[in-house]
């Protein structure tokens, strides 16, 4: 995997589900973009982005997510980049028209997964998502407090990235908040003063986000599909973190996805009760970090 010089762990506040109505709705699969078509894009709906870096943030993020993928050409002396949905992304968009929940499901699972998926520094951003988003589950149910967290998660990533010096400031923390308050139900929720947010672990997630959690899990124990994974506590808090669920709510949600797709399994035995995946989700393409190709300079092709 090509690694970056320097590479960014800010979650900045231009990537945000107020833009997902404004331009990612609007990408038409196998279309590559160029950033002034993209910046057309917004103003046609309404959004005027002269001299902002919207559109630039937005698309490293998405590639890096794998819902996107950019590349650099050459036009006279100069390069541009330009950026294509990729099949996970379109699939992804095509769930927005029928069931908007679903949606934000798997749009908070591409950013949750990307780090995990990859364990490459270039997603350092990503990195910080889940952290965020653990951090935060483990605390719930609780008024966030941004500049604690801020203070806590710079430590703990001087610690874990020593060589590459990460930053962040307080405002990389609270971007991510948004994307948490567009599930349904919400992780936060407005509670107090009009700027306060509290967290409230969730009573249920698509079926189709849990299965996704649970292959996240399973793969990272090293099984093959079709193994049994012998559920215990740990479990039960790995899968509840990525969706951000109540671990009362597991059995419950476990249940309702055995019903609803294909390929999760409940096994109950003598000594306990283990889940079985038959294969990796057929009704989804999730990208594939292992052999990709990253230039060192794609993440500063911000600027527009």
């Amino acid at each position: 995997m090509g690694q970056m010089d320097k590479p960014s762990f800010d979650f900045r506040n231009q990537l945000s589900p107020r833009y997902i109505e404004r331009l990612f709705l609007h990408l038409e699969p196998g279309v590559w973009y160029d950033s002034n078509e993209l910046k057309d894009l917004l103003r046609a709906n309404g959004l005027d982005v002269e001299g902002s870096n919207i559109v630039g943030y937005n698309t490293t993020a998405w590639s890096l997510a794998g819902l996107g993928r950019s590349q650099r050409v050459k036009e006279g002396r100069s390069f541009i980049k330009l950026f294509q949905l990729t099949l996970f992304g379109k699939q992804v968009l095509d769930t927005y028209s029928t069931n908007r929940e679903l949606f934000y499901d798997l749009m908070h699972f591409a950013f949750y997964s990307a780090w995990h998926r990859s364990n490459d520094v270039i997603r350092g951003r990503f990195w910080l998502y889940v952290s965020i988003c653990d951090s935060l589950w483990e605390e719930a149910p609780a008024k966030t407090d941004s500049f604690a967290l801020t203070n806590k998660l710079q430590i703990e990533s001087r610690q874990r990235f020593p060589e590459h010096n990460p930053a962040f400031p307080e405002r990389s923390i609270r971007a991510v908040f948004p994307w948490l308050g567009a599930l349904t139900p919400p992780f936060l929720s407005k509670c107090g003063s009009a700027a306060q947010l509290c967290s409230s672990r969730r009573s249920y997630c698509s079926p189709q986000l849990f299965y996704l959690a649970t292959d996240l899990v399973y793969t990272s124990e090293g099984l093959k599909h079709g193994t049994s994974m012998a559920i215990d506590d740990r479990h039960i808090e790995a899968i509840c973190k990525v969706c951000l669920l109540d671990t009362t709510s597991f059995w419950q949600v476990a249940d309702l996805t055995k019903m609803t797709i294909r390929g999760y399994d409940i096994r109950k035995g003598q000594w306990g009760t283990s889940v079985a995946l038959d294969g990796l989700p057929n009704w989804i393409d999730l990208p594939d970090f292992t052999d990709e190709v990253v230039e060192a300079n794609e993440e500063c092709e911000e600027d527009e």
